[in-house]
């Protein structure tokens, strides 16, 4: 039997009110019921992604958003179904409007000498201007933590990395041809990619701790 493409509204009602009640395993459920069929939703309305991987992604994202505050949902206003559907392609297509513009702008990364210049890069700068609102939550002196990422983050695949995160960079591949990784396998990839990701993040968080 092929799989199904959409849940029945009924089954999805029935995980939603348990949602709003705060059954504690609601969220997993209601994740298990409509993941699938959202992603391949996706898939079907969206067929020439970039990245295959951007639709398992929308759908993730856009469920766990969901559980966290299903009340947000009004059922007299129309189905659940097509209320998920709606939100996971908005958000899809904010995220392909996003690699739009980064493509628009991207200077290729290997004409830039990220590190290895006496004075500040304006690569460097454009991160960090990015980057630091979000993680450092307005409490940063920026000419000090710019310091202490040049001395901390030498290596200038890093700093690529970093420059794909700041501007909302999503498929493994971008960033795995910048880590010099692309011959590997994708669930190698993915792997290898979230371990730099996150340790970069990790020390970012630690240096914005410094400044508060």
């Amino acid at each position: 039997m092929a799989p199904r493409n959409r849940p029945d509204e009924k089954d999805l009602l029935v995980v939603y009110r348990r949602l709003i009640s705060g059954e504690p395993d609601a969220p997993s459920d209601f994740a298990e019921l409509c993941l699938d069929p959202l992603i391949r939703t996706l898939q079907l309305r969206y067929p020439a992604l970039p990245d295959p991987e951007w639709a398992r992604d929308i759908a993730t994202d856009t469920l766990l958003s969901f559980v966290q505050e299903p009340s947000r949902y009004i059922p007299e206003r129309g189905p659940l179904w097509s209320y998920l559907i709606l939100d996971a392609s908005r958000n899809l297509q904010n995220l392909i409007q996003k690699e739009e513009r980064r493509r628009r702008r991207l200077v290729p990364l290997e004409s830039v000498d990220l590190v290895a210049s006496g004075g500040n890069s304006n690569v460097e700068e454009e991160v960090l201007d990015r980057l630091a609102p979000t993680l450092f939550a307005g409490q940063y002196d920026v000419n000090q933590i710019y310091e202490q990422l040049r001395r901390e983050i030498t290596d200038p695949r890093d700093w690529q990395v970093l420059r794909l995160l700041s501007e909302g960079e999503r498929r493994t591949h971008a960033f795995a041809e910048v880590l010099g990784i692309a011959h590997l396998p994708a669930d190698e990839q993915r792997k290898q990619v979230k371990r730099v990701k996150d340790r970069l993040r990790i020390r970012l968080k630690r240096l914005g701790g410094r400044q508060k």
